[in-house]
């Protein structure tokens, strides 16, 4: 049975919106990471369009009975892909629709089976003690922070910096095509191009899944590696992770030891006990 014990979803910037979702039912559990707008006027007529899309999926999530993962992602696209053409019409640019970075796992015999696309993580310790990682690799952090760190114009934050933007704008529009790189999306295609794996797991045992804002700990951050960050959910709690991560954010304000495009991301991280 798995089973919820706590969740955290921490906002980059209080004056703004979390684009961050989560959510577990049903034997399931996901988080999901609405990417940041590149334009100011939204297309939803919300808040932010990364947050509509991660929200109206995470409903959708919700609502999902039975049917395998691949099912349940592809009819959430779909859902939102007539939802959003309702609201929006056309797009002007590629860049410009939402997309986010989704993780959800669900409870087999063996332990658990995981989908993803795009940047977030899962940390699973068994109760042999071994560590089990799903999602991309910790290479996604490091080819973030290298782009980062590239940037000049150092007056303006880094979104705020026309190279950065149209950088950011173009792997974006280049995103979600035959043969290249896939998020969750609009297109009902990237639910077939998500990658799925099991982590065999001796119960009891507990699940970690994070948005990239709080798995940056382990990746970006190095605090933590994968068995020491589940002990300390387990042991301290994710809001003391969520403190510890938002201080080593602030005393690095500027980026010059761990290079971002933001001081700080939204960070969501869900705690759940397979037993």
């Amino acid at each position: 049975m798995l089973t919820f014990v706590e969740a955290i979803s921490l906002a980059g910037d209080r004056k703004k919106q979390n684009d961050d979702a989560l959510g577990f039912a049903g034997g399931r559990a996901w988080v999901i990471d609405g990417a940041t707008d590149f334009q100011e006027t939204k297309l939803t007529r919300t808040a932010s369009d990364a947050a509509w899309l991660a929200h109206f999926a995470s409903a959708r999530f919700h609502a999902a009975h039975g049917g395998a993962l691949r099912e349940i992602v592809r009819d959430a696209c779909e859902d939102a892909a007539e939802a959003f053409a309702r609201i929006s019409g056309p797009v002007a640019q590629t860049w410009m629709s939402p997309i986010a970075s989704l993780l959800m796992v669900e409870e087999n015999a063996d332990g658990i089976s995981g989908l993803h696309l795009g940047d977030c993580r899962v940390f699973a310790l068994g109760d042999d003690g071994a560590v089990l990682e799903g999602g991309p690799s910790a290479e996604a952090s490091d080819a973030e922070s290298e782009l980062a760190a590239k940037q000049s114009d150092a007056d303006k934050p880094l979104l705020k910096r026309e190279e950065t933007l149209t950088m950011l704008r173009n792997i974006r529009g280049k995103l979600n095509r035959p043969g290249g790189h896939w998020t969750f999306c609009l297109d009902p295609a990237c639910a077939a191009q998500a990658r799925t794996w099991s982590l065999a797991l001796k119960r009891p045992a507990h699940v970690l899944l994070m948005t990239d804002g709080f798995s940056a700990l382990s990746d970006r951050y190095g605090a933590y590696d994968a068995s020491g960050l589940v002990r300390a959910a387990l042991e301290r709690g994710l809001h003391e992770l969520g403190r510890e991560v938002r201080a080593i954010e602030a005393a690095d304000a500027g980026g010059a030891k761990h290079p971002r495009f933001k001081q700080s991301d939204d960070a969501t991280a869900l705690l759940m006990r397979l037993s």
